[in-house]
């Protein structure tokens, strides 16, 4: 915790004491003290004020990312005028001042959340291009496989008919079984890619269609509709450009 007027330090401190996760290792008056703890410290989140002297909370949190880039920030501000520069800097959850202990309280369970999602090492783009990263590293998908995956992912964890999934992709073509029989064979290249990537928890077949673990993996899309913190500077007006049945979930992005 940084703010430079001690008396909030002591309530934040106090406030504190009856949220068990919360687990308050240095409170620092001094931006710069702050940092040479973090340099020798394993710190989890930092709740910054924005306006102190010398280095507000914006540029605090900017060196603290790069001391620790997975470091979950939290503005504490009296000023909700800075929410948007919170954004820019990608903060995790925004408090304003004054706040109760049920205050902090709900901006750890918004916390744990996103604690639960940066140890997830699987990452789904749809903002642009389709792509599923592992570890940092795309996963080779190509051709109808990777059309099929996008469509089911997109449904978000829900059943969607091999049918519908069949004639949203090859549109237009009969819906029988031996027309279907391209679709299965990209399935299958589907499950043998994830396979060899790891990732065969990934996809799950049902009896009537497939769907996706979603517990497995972060995505864009979902941040975007779950209005997590910085999701909305990531979409640039692209979602899945390459496939035409997307064009009907646009609407669905630019609106929300």
């Amino acid at each position: 915790m940084v703010d430079d007027e001690r008396l909030m330090l002591r309530r934040f401190m106090r406030l504190a004491e009856g949220i068990d996760d919360l687990k308050v290792i240095g409170s620092f008056d001094d931006p710069f003290d702050a940092l040479d703890f973090a340099e020798e410290n394993d710190v989890d989140v930092a709740f910054l004020d924005i306006e102190m002297p010398e280095m507000d909370g914006i540029e605090l949190a900017r060196r603290l990312r790069a001391i620790r880039h997975d470091m979950l920030i939290v503005p504490v501000t009296a000023y909700e005028s800075y929410i948007h520069e919170s954004n820019r800097i990608g903060a995790d959850y925004f408090i304003v001042k004054p706040y109760t202990e049920q205050v902090l309280k709900t901006a750890m369970e918004k916390l744990r959340l996103l604690a639960m999602k940066q140890d997830k090492d699987v990452r789904i783009q749809m903002f642009g291009r389709f792509l599923v990263k592992k570890n940092g590293q795309p996963v080779p998908l190509t051709g109808k496989a990777k059309e099929i995956l996008a469509l089911i992912v997109t449904r978000r964890g829900k059943e969607i008919s091999n049918e519908e999934i069949y004639t949203t992709i090859w549109e237009g073509r009969p819906c029988d079984n031996a027309s279907m029989s391209v679709y299965y064979n990209a399935l299958k290249r589907l499950r043998v890619a994830l396979d060899q990537a790891g990732l065969s928890g990934l996809l799950v077949s049902t009896r009537r269609g497939q769907t996706v673990d979603t517990s497995l993996f972060d995505c864009d899309f979902y941040d975007w509709k779950d209005k997590t913190a910085d999701s909305r500077s990531k979409f640039e007006g692209e979602f899945l450009p390459e496939y035409t049945w997307s064009e009907y979930l646009i609407g669905e992005v630019m609106t929300f």
